[in-house]
């Protein structure tokens, strides 16, 4: 008797697990792809995943926000993020209709910059020559200056020699 209980009970974890299987993965934490995924408040993240082929659109919410379209099961929704207090924020994307979830996650900073990678380049390249001094160093100018003046100094030079061996 007891060996009918336990392939009874082994033919019943193997359907309950079967069944559990069936109705598709569960979300694990960091499923979504945000970029950037460190961000100020205000700023524009792109928030991408995948959800069902029969989904045609998506709802992001928690702290960045917005809806987006849904294209062969992927997709990628640019939104805004809402949080305005620094920390490491949960972001959920529920795919509408077959109602699956993931979950990612944004780390919003104060605003400002604190850091080199937030600040635009600007001014001219500093590379040590070759034209990159900008308009106030006018080298080329001065190079060929220098050059006629010396052409001018030779060639009056040498017309002064031909004159006196002429005399």
């Amino acid at each position: 008797m007891h060996t009918k209980a336990a392939v009874r009970t082994g033919l019943l974890t193997g359907a309950l697990l079967t069944g559990l299987a069936a109705f598709g993965p569960v979300a694990h934490a960091d499923d979504l792809d945000v970029d950037p995924s460190v961000a100020r408040p205000g700023q524009t993240v792109t928030v991408a995943g995948g959800c069902k082929d029969t989904d045609r659109y998506v709802s992001i919410s928690g702290a960045a926000q917005g809806k987006g379209v849904v294209n062969d099961g992927w997709f990628s929704v640019s939104v805004r993020v809402a949080k305005d207090r620094p920390g490491t924020y949960r972001v959920e994307a529920k795919c509408i209709t077959s109602n699956y979830s993931q979950q990612g996650t944004v780390r919003v900073k104060q605003g400002g910059t604190d850091n080199d990678h937030d600040r635009q380049p600007h001014g001219w390249a500093t590379t040590g020559g070759g034209g990159t001094q900008g308009p106030e160093l006018p080298w080329t100018g001065m190079g060929m200056a220098l050059v006629a003046g010396a052409a001018g100094i030779g060639g009056a030079a040498l017309l002064r020699s031909r004159a006196r061996g002429r005399a």
